[in-house]
C-alpha cells in the first residue's frame, strides 16, 4: 500500500514538473488532412504563432484519410504529455460520429479541447453560365424544375455534403447531390460545367471568383463577409436558416496535465487576439472564434443539434 502511494505521489510530482517545464522539445501538431488544403493552411498558421509564443518549433504532421478519422486515431494513440496536439474540425469533431457507423476514436473521451480557434462561413457559388443572378432566382428555379439542377460535394459525410443538404433542406430548393472525391474535384466539377452550384468556404473558391469562372449568390454566415461585401447573407433574403462553416479547433489528449492544457489555452488566447494572425486569416476570408470554454461547448453543441437533423434527413451514412 505504501509503495502505491508512494508512486502516485512520484507521478503527480513529475507531472507537476514537466508541466513546470513545458515546452521543453518541439510539439507535434497531427493535421488529419491532405497538404495544402484549407485545414493544412490554418492549421499551419496557428502552429507558426504557437511556436512563437511558447519558444519551441511545432511540427505539423499530416495524417489524412476518412475524413479526418486516421489522424485523429493516432492523436488519441498519443502520450497525454502535450507534445502531440490534434488540430480538430467539423468533421472529426462532429459529423465523423453523425454518418459513420465506426469511428475509431472518440474526440469527446479521447481528447480535451483547448480551444476554437477559427472559422470559415460558407458561400453558394454558381458556374458562370447558370442563368440565376441571385439566390432567390435560384432557389425558385430549382422548385420549379425538380431535379435538374445539381449540386456538388466534396464526399458523402463531408463537410460540404451537409452544407449541401442544408441549403436544400431550409430552401426547398429540388437538387441533385452530386459527390466527388474531395473540394478540389467538385471545385473543378464546378469549373468545367458538370454541376451548378456548390457551398463551401470562400478559401477553397476565392481565386475562381475573383477571376470570375464562378459567382458568389449569398452567404451562409450572420453577417456579409469583408471579401465580399457586395453579396448578402441568406438571412437578408429571407433564409435565416442557412448557416454552415468550416471550423477548426485544437485538442489534446484527455489525461494531458492540466497545467499544461493552462500553458496552451493561455498561448491561443494570446494567438486569437494577435492583429497579425486575424489579419492572416481574413485574407483568406477565415476568422478568429474568440470564445470562453462555456461559450465553445454550447457552439459545439448547438452544430451537433444542426448536423444530426441534416443527416438523419437526408439519411446520411458512410459504409
Amino acid at each position: 500500500m505504501k509503495n502505491a502511494i508512494c508512486s502516485g505521489l512520484l507521478l503527480i510530482a513529475f507531472a507537476a514538473f514537466a508541466a513546470d517545464d513545458y515546452p521543453a522539445k518541439p510539439i507535434q501538431m497531427i493535421v488529419p488532412f491532405p497538404a495544402g488544403g484549407p485545414a493544412d493552411i490554418v492549421g499551419r498558421l496557428y502552429a507558426q504563432h504557437l511556436a512563437a509564443d511558447v519558444g519551441q518549433p511545432v511540427v505539423t504532421l499530416n495524417r489524412d484519410g476518412a475524413s479526418g478519422s486516421i489522424g485523429a486515431a493516432a492523436a488519441a494513440r498519443a502520450a497525454p504529455d502535450g507534445y502531440t496536439l490534434v488540430f480538430g474540425t467539423t468533421s472529426t469533431m462532429v459529423i465523423n460520429p453523425l454518418v459513420m457507423k465506426q469511428v475509431p476514436y472518440d474526440f469527446w473521451k479521447d481528447f480535451t479541447l483547448i480551444g476554437l480557434i477559427a472559422n470559415a462561413p460558407h458561400i453558394l457559388a454558381v458556374r458562370d453560365g447558370l442563368p440565376a443572378k441571385s439566390a432567390t432566382e435560384l432557389v425558385a428555379m430549382a422548385r420549379a424544375s425538380p431535379g435538374k439542377y445539381t449540386i456538388a460535394s466534396a464526399g458523402t459525410g463531408t463537410i460540404v455534403q451537409m452544407a449541401a443538404e442544408l441549403f436544400k433542406h431550409e430552401t426547398g430548393a429540388d437538387l441533385l447531390v452530386v459527390p466527388f472525391k474531395g473540394g478540389q474535384p467538385a471545385t473543378l466539377a464546378l469549373l468545367s460545367g458538370e454541376v451548378d452550384m456548390i457551398v463551401n468556404d470562400l478559401t477553397a473558391l476565392k481565386s475562381n471568383l475573383a477571376s470570375g469562372n464562378l459567382r458568389a449568390l449569398a452567404v451562409a454566415h450572420t453577417s456579409r463577409l469583408k471579401l465580399l461585401p457586395d453579396v448578402p447573407t441568406f438571412a437578408e433574403l429571407g433564409m435565416p436558416g442557412v448557416i454552415s462553416s468550416t471550423w477548426w479547433g485544437i485538442g489534446t489528449p484527455v489525461k494531458t496535465p492540466e497545467a499544461v492544457q493552462a500553458r496552451l489555452r493561455a498561448a491561443t488566447a494570446r494567438i486569437l487576439a494577435d492583429p497579425d494572425y486575424a489579419a492572416r486569416l481574413g485574407a483568406m476570408a477565415v476568422e478568429p472564434i474568440v470564445m470562453t470554454p462555456e461559450q465553445a461547448s454550447d457552439f459545439v453543441a448547438a452544430e451537433v443539434r444542426k448536423w444530426k437533423a441534416v443527416a438523419a434527413a437526408a439519411k446520411i451514412q458512410v459504409e
